[in-house]
């Protein structure tokens, strides 16, 4: 007669067995999916396309398009628009939303007033809301 502890695979059924090793297998999978959709994203997600808005009856303004290189369907797109004089200094800035959801691979429009002209603009997200996984 052969002796065994309770609980040691010995002693359990098969299908316990492949169980588990099936949980180990889809774990060893989506485990580095899930990790990597965690990490911060490395290279810049975003482009833009802006000028300044040439009749806004609404005073100066910065309009243009945002690109989602993302794999992700977004939303809730707060942007920050500095204003940059020729030497490169940053003289004011301003915050703004995109209108509506951005698919993956797509672009959004944007209106954003600012405080006073400049030489040039600089455009970055500020923050964003998830939606869905979408193939761009």
């Amino acid at each position: 007669m052969k002796a065994f502890w309770p609980g040691s695979a010995a002693g359990r059924p098969t299908m316990v067995r492949h169980s588990l090793v099936l949980g180990l297998l889809i774990t060893g999978l989506f485990g580095p999916i899930v990790a990597a959709a965690e990490t911060p994203v490395v290279r810049g997600p975003f482009r833009f396309e802006l000028e300044e808005a040439m009749s806004s009856h609404r005073g100066p303004a910065v309009e243009g398009y945002l690109h989602n290189d993302l794999p992700w369907r977004i939303t809730n797109v707060r942007l920050r628009v500095e204003s940059v004089d020729p030497a490169g200094r940053v003289t004011g800035q301003a915050a703004g939303w995109v209108l509506g959801d951005v698919a993956a691979g797509g672009r959004a429009y944007f209106f954003v007033p600012v405080s006073s002209p400049a030489a040039t603009y600089r455009a970055t997200v500020e923050s964003f809301d998830k939606i869905s996984r979408e193939a761009p």
